[in-house]
């Protein structure tokens, strides 16, 4: 009852952010008075648990939610959620959203990384709210955080596949987000891998390989996303452009 009442009075105040931290307030209110009623004084990892579950319910439709749901699925894929992960999320997060935002995403984070996600409800929503260039945005963030404590498991690239599958990443894409991190190429084929082409491509299909990812990965895509995610966007079309003169300078052309 208190839970439902908290996140409609935090609905009216602050929307989405109001209505995350009054439904989690008033789970809280709802366990303590269930345990003083059972006496069960355990209510923490009962109700609280239960808490993203409901949530997932009902606010799978805002970014926010499908960000935190899917930060926590790359966090928990390896059984090891590590102290360089969680700076690496919480820095995004203020940057991207602001100190008092990242405080509740965070809040909201903590109650996810208890729960198995359901990967396919969060990304269809995703692929609701975002375009394919966003999409792509995130994928890179996504890798990130498994690139975050230096160990790039088999089961972060599992969990980051079956999350690119979802929101219909193609394969050519998936694979230059990963070389971008060194992931799926060696450091001899990494630039081909960014640019999706093989050693043997002619001349002309290199050059027009490199005018789609420059339009793909173009900054100016993803200004909507805030200023921080268009910055990290121009890294990427950086790392393109690297890419293109390194096989420009092996194939000898200008």
């Amino acid at each position: 009852m208190w839970k439902f009442f908290g996140a409609f009075i935090g609905w009216i105040f602050l929307r989405f952010e109001g209505a995350i931290a009054g439904f989690v307030l008033g789970s809280i209110i709802d366990g303590y008075l269930s345990s003083q009623q059972t006496g069960n004084k355990g209510f923490a990892g009962g109700t609280m648990h239960s808490t993203m579950e409901s949530m997932m319910d009902n606010y799978t439709g805002d970014f926010n939610f499908i960000l935190v749901s899917l930060t926590a699925a790359v966090m928990r894929s390896d059984g090891v959620t590590t102290r360089s992960e969680l700076d690496y999320v919480k820095d995004f997060l203020v940057k991207q959203f602001g100190v008092e935002k990242a405080k509740q995403d965070l809040l909201m984070l903590r109650e996810a990384l208890k729960q198995d996600i359901p990967l396919d409800r969060i990304c269809t929503a995703a692929k609701g709210k975002m375009n394919y260039h966003s999409r792509l945005q995130l994928l890179h963030y996504l890798f990130g955080i498994a690139y975050a404590d230096g160990n790039f498991s088999p089961a972060e690239q599992n969990i980051l596949l079956q999350i690119a599958t979802f929101l219909e990443i193609n394969s050519a894409d998936f694979r230059t987000v990963g070389a971008m991190f060194g992931s799926t190429a060696t450091v001899g084929n990494r630039a081909y891998e960014i640019l999706g082409i093989e050693r043997n491509n002619t001349e002309e299909e290199i050059k027009r390989a490199y005018r789609q990812m420059a339009l793909k990965y173009h900054p100016d895509r993803v200004t909507h996303l805030g200023e921080d995610v268009r910055k990290a966007a121009e890294e990427k079309f950086k790392k393109i452009q690297e890419a293109y003169e390194t096989v420009k300078k092996e194939k000898g052309f200008a």
